[in-house]
């Protein structure tokens, strides 16, 4: 019998699985590296619309035994729309500063407490005034801790909780190489079966993003319908991020689609509408494929998902910044490593002396039991922290309503005074702090300019913006509809007066 020390010898292959759970699908890739080169070996889709949590798990241990699908490299994707996202502006260039001033934003910025949301963050770049900006992601723990729970149920281990907008931007680095000017910035849109998202990329950093609620698959065979739809989506969506980034100039917007989508956008009317120069490029360009991977890929029961975010998971041209794996599995996980560490050290020195390795295992115990009381006290730790919290809300609340009393009142003498007899408003919302919200409609786009004009000249209000106006037909008239954001001004602010 003949033994080949090379092959004896040869490295393992390396595999890396990306997750993807929503309402409807389970999404896949998984990427092996052999001879130092990584390629697509596998692409998933499977429908879990009216699928229980354990029917999910089954499926999931099904793909698992076919894909020899290895823990210590699996990656779970959270998609855009069920994260929340801030950009900040915080005094401060020290990065412990800014970790302190992170978790006192964690209660303005969502209604949700400390320790009910998980969340990560990156510092884009600080000015010669000291201030620093910061991309801040929000996700509700009991969302990662329900694809946790049936993920383990299938006999996997999550090793990183990764945002899925970071890896449509790795994604752009894989298809697009092209150099834009530092001064500009490029806009990334992924096109899915029922979302889009756009990221706004600066620097090779993301800068700004939103999910759209609108994918490719919501108007099927009105292509005219649904690419009119995709417009007026995106054009809110630029003036949203020009709203907050002022001066940058956009150098090209790059569009993902899927194959389904194929060459269904109308490259010359999307670059009309936007103003700018557009790429539409397929998910897959110039990507790796194995044979199996390609077979997978041309199987796929729906050829409209998109899988761009979860290739620049898989294959990462930068590292991901952002992990938005749970706080207790972070420190599980760093223990186990370590005591592996100490494991494999213990089993070259028992060779050497059996007394090194009593001690050794001791140790080993010792950091059991000290992980054992963490734990615990962790959790005491969240349970006093969760009535802190609940106290603290049902003070500013009582606050917020003593001094707001008679506030509404106010806002809406002042609207009625600026508003015209041709304009017609649907909804008012105040948030009961700082915001006044009006939603309506006009004849013309001037009455709604003149309107946010003589809103301005109300003592209560300052910066008054219009988030969008957007023309439509109604019979043979041409009708306004619009949404003003009516902030007040900072001496009418109750979240100011009444900080605790």
């Amino acid at each position: 019998m003949k033994i080949n020390l090379a092959d004896l010898f040869k490295k393992p292959e390396q595999s890396t699985t990306v997750f993807q759970i929503d309402n409807n699908w389970l999404r896949l890739i998984q990427i092996r590296e052999l001879k130092r080169e990584k390629k697509v070996s596998a692409i998933k889709a499977i429908e879990i619309t009216n699928l229980s949590d354990e029917q999910i798990a089954l499926k999931i241990s099904g793909l698992a035994a076919e894909l020899k699908i290895n823990s210590r490299s699996l990656v779970l994707s959270i998609p855009r729309h069920q994260t929340t996202t801030r950009n900040l502006d915080l005094p401060s260039a020290n990065p412990l500063e800014i970790k302190d001033m992170i978790e006192l934003q964690i209660g303005k910025q969502t209604p949700y407490a400390s320790d009910e949301v998980i969340k990560d963050y990156q510092i884009l770049g600080s000015n010669a005034e000291g201030y620093s900006k910061v991309l801040l992601v929000i996700v509700h723990r009991d969302i990662v801790g329900r694809y946790f729970k049936v993920i383990e149920s299938a006999g996997l281990k999550v090793q990183k909780v990764s945002f899925s907008s970071e890896g449509l931007l790795n994604w752009r680095s894989l298809v697009y190489r092209q150099k834009i000017a530092a001064e500009k910035v490029q806009i990334l849109i992924e096109v899915d079966y029922d979302a889009s998202d756009f990221e706004v990329v600066l620097n090779d950093r993301l800068v700004f993003g939103r999910s759209i609620s609108l994918g490719f698959s919501q108007f099927p065979g009105q292509l005219d319908l649904w690419q009119k739809k995709f417009i007026e989506e995106v054009n809110h969506s630029i003036y949203a991020y020009q709203n907050e980034i002022i001066g940058k100039e956009i150098g090209k917007i790059i569009i993902s689609r899927p194959r389904l989508v194929g060459d269904s956008l109308d490259k010359e009317l999307l670059e009309k509408e936007f103003g700018s120069s557009v790429e539409i490029i397929d998910q897959f360009k110039d990507i790796p494929f194995t044979d199996e991977g390609l077979n997978s890929y041309n199987n796929l029961v729906r050829t409209d998902l998109s899988f761009a975010g979860l290739l620049g998971l898989g294959l990462p041209v930068t590292e991901h910044k952002i992990d938005l794996i749970p706080q207790e599995h972070q420190i599980g996980k760093a223990v186990k490593e370590k005591g592996k560490d100490l494991y494999l050290m213990g089993i070259l020195l028992v060779f050497i002396l059996v007394a090194v390795s009593g001690v050794f295992l001791g140790r080993m115990y010792n950091k059991e039991r000290y992980l054992g009381q963490l734990k615990q006290r962790l959790t005491e730790i969240q349970d006093k922290t969760k009535e802190l919290n609940n106290m603290v809300r049902g003070i500013e609340t009582i606050k917020d309503r003593v001094y707001t009393r008679g506030m509404s009142l106010n806002l809406l003498y002042e609207v009625h005074k600026a508003i015209t007899p041709e304009m017609h408003l649907v909804s008012m919302s105040f948030d009961g702090k700082e915001t006044l919200t009006l939603r309506g409609q006009s004849n013309e786009m001037s009455e709604v300019f003149s309107f946010v004009n003589k809103l301005e000249e109300s003592s209560y209000f300052q910066n008054v913006k219009i988030k969008y106006a957007t023309k439509r037909k109604e019979g043979d008239k041409e009708i306004t509809d619009f949404e003003i954001s009516c902030p007040l001004a900072d001496k009418y602010k109750v979240a100011e007066k009444y900080k605790l």
